[in-house]
């Protein structure tokens, strides 16, 4: 059987084009329920794959690259991350798994891998989840963020790939008769067909789409193509079969769509119609995940609030410090600074758009809040010998230091959560750091919330309440946002993310309580 060489890290990037351009037909309710329940999950960390999406000029005829091979039933057990789909151009970059999420329509789910993604060869190559759950398993960590519909992430691949100018190409796959699947999932699953960017704009997203239950144990589903229907939903004029769409497919997607939440799925087994034989597939070695994602808080500022003297700072008045009135005496709160994840092994740093340093120290981040018109730089994220997502990021602590150097404590109840005005590149996360020695009690589980990226710039009214420890801690030390508050050393904004480099700027950051943060322009460095 036919193996396929390694393809450019730009061709993975390239066969996700059609992961984030069909939004539209997330809308399917007759397809996907509402509401599943999703019973009692239980996922492992990691994070979803994210790939720039190719133009939409970048399809071409299916006509031009047919192959007359046959489609190669692809089974987990076997190794590979890569299909023989029969229809991949001369670049052979057909049939490699990817993932999508709802993130461009303002949803913040994502592919939650059990294992670190990733090879010797490619940064985000899928083969050590494949090795490891002999298919393609991971968590579909749903949560729909801005949207007013249901949340979706899922897995995908390309049935022809790209031509030599890194153009993705549609294929007759009418030879396949359909598909078959052997899988398990905690939630029902949705098998979509995905068209070139004209058709599916004509359609107005309306893609022809068979559903699979859900099914714990695991179990084989086969289609023909005559099965895939468009949702009941569209009263479009164009109207397109799934014996039609099979004519011109790009991609196959396996979404799930589901009320927020995580649910697990593993996909051991993909052919054409028939050929399927029931590859076993199994949830039990897929592990929580973390952190815990919730919904972004509420971006409208709260109402009368209790006395404190937390002054919010802003970028663009060029001061170093905030001035956050719990100082211990000390004159060294609200100074900012940075940190990485050196000390686990990682490699990761903060590049400034200028050097750092004034006449007192050479860490001074003055020149950096000048120049940005708040505190902005490029995350550079490598994960050195880390089993996990690198890391870096920027904090100021409330009181300061004490006489021997540490982060000094303070209740910062009266503040009553944070505001903050910011533009990021890669979703960041808040955390409430407690002091070396509470951090280290609850073994450095402490209570975070996970922000959206926006490149535009957004701010965020944070109450200590939407703080909260990650999911994977079960410790017998547990904290609520409001009590750890009250034993609070510093806020960190982190950046953590698949290795590459990600923007972010900082403009602005205040008490949820009195605070008036409010985003500037000219917001990424």
């Amino acid at each position: 059987m036919k193996r396929a060489k390694k393809f450019p890290k730009a061709s993975i990037l390239g066969v996700a084009a059609v992961s984030t351009l069909f939004t539209a037909c997330d809308l399917i309710h007759d397809l996907i329920p509402a509401d599943p329940n999703p019973g009692d999950p239980h996922v492992q960390i990691s994070s979803s794959s994210h790939f720039v999406p190719a133009s939409s000029s970048a399809i071409l005829p299916t006509s031009s690259f047919n192959q007359p091979s046959a489609f190669q039933t692809w089974r987990g057990p076997d190794g590979y991350q890569r299909i023989e789909t029969g229809h991949s151009t001369d670049t052979e970059t057909a049939g490699y798994w990817y993932s999508f999420a709802d993130d461009v329509d303002g949803g913040m789910s994502r592919v939650v891998w059990p294992v670190p993604e990733g090879d010797e060869y490619d940064s985000g190559s899928l083969q050590p989840i494949v090795d490891y759950c002999k298919g393609l398993c991971g968590t579909a960590s749903l949560n729909k963020g801005t949207m007013t519909y249901n949340p979706f992430a899922g897995v995908a691949f390309n049935l022809a790939g790209e031509d030599s100018r890194g153009n993705i190409v549609a294929a007759d796959v009418s030879d396949m008769d359909g598909v078959c699947i052997s899988y398990a999932s905690e939630a029902i699953m949705s098998i979509e067909m995905i068209f070139d960017d004209a058709t599916n704009s004509r359609i107005g997203y309306a893609n022809p789409a068979v559903t699979i239950p859900k099914s714990l144990a695991g179990t084989t589903k086969t289609f023909s193509w005559s099965n895939f229907k468009q949702p009941s939903w569209y009263k479009g004029d164009y109207k397109i079969s799934g014996t039609e769409g099979a004519k011109r497919l790009v991609a196959l997607r396996f979404k799930l769509q589901a009320s927020m939440g995580d649910y697990r799925f593993n996909i051991t087994e993909i052919g054409k119609n028939g050929a399927c034989t029931g590859v076993p597939a199994n949830l039990d070695i897929i592990g929580p995940v973390d952190p815990i994602v919730i919904d972004p808080p509420d971006t409208i500022p709260p109402g009368p609030a209790p006395e404190n003297n937390f002054e919010t700072w802003f970028g663009y008045q060029g001061y170093a410090q905030i001035n956050t009135g719990y100082d211990n005496g000390s004159l060294t709160s609200g100074y900012w600074f940075s940190y990485g994840d050196d000390v686990d092994g990682g490699q990761s740093r903060i590049v400034w758009p200028v050097p750092q340093g004034n006449e007192y120290s050479d860490d001074a981040l003055d020149p950096i809040i000048e120049h940005c018109n708040g505190l902005c730089g490029t995350a550079v994220l490598d994960k050195g010998v880390l089993t996990y997502n690198p890391y870096v990021g920027v904090g100021f602590n409330l009181a300061g230091e004490t006489k021997n150097g540490e982060a000094d404590i303070v209740d910062a109840s009266s503040i009553g959560g944070i505001c903050i005005s910011y533009t990021s590149t890669a979703a960041p996360t808040l955390e409430m750091g407690l002091g070396e020695a509470l951090d280290a009690a609850i073994g450095y589980a402490q209570p975070a919330v996970a922000l959206p990226k926006s490149t535009v710039g957004v701010t965020k009214f944070i109450p200590w309440s939407n703080f909260k420890q990650p999911s994977w801690y079960k410790g017998d030390l547990q904290l609520t946002g409001e009590q750890a508050a009250k034993h609070l050393a510093n806020i960190k904004f982190k950046i953590q993310a698949h290795p590459g480099e990600y923007d972010f700027n900082i403009q602005a950051v205040g008490p949820f309580n009195g605070g008036t943060c409010a985003p500037n322009a000219n917001v990424l460095p």
